[in-house]
């Protein structure tokens, strides 16, 4: 924490502490933007993967299939 205030100091002293200022929350706010978005970006996909699960397992249990099974010991097939 010393050495952040003493950098301060010595950049006040040389005359370009507005710039150090304006370059620290240049990259203070790309970084809260990145974290925002991944975790913006994270919680959609995650909620599409959800939702595309939830869909397939409706699927397969939904009823009888109309054109039979897959099983090799499933017996006959339904009429069509």
């Amino acid at each position: 924490m010393v050495w952040v205030l003493l950098l301060l100091l010595i950049a006040a002293v040389a005359g370009i502490l507005g710039a150090v200022i304006k370059v620290t929350l240049i990259i203070l706010l790309s970084s809260v933007l990145a974290v925002v978005l991944l975790v913006g970006g994270s919680f959609y996909y995650l909620r599409y993967r959800l939702r595309k699960f939830l869909r397939q397992a409706e699927r397969a249990h939904r009823g009888y299939p109309t054109q039979g099974t897959k099983r090799p010991d499933a017996g006959p097939e339904l009429p069509r």
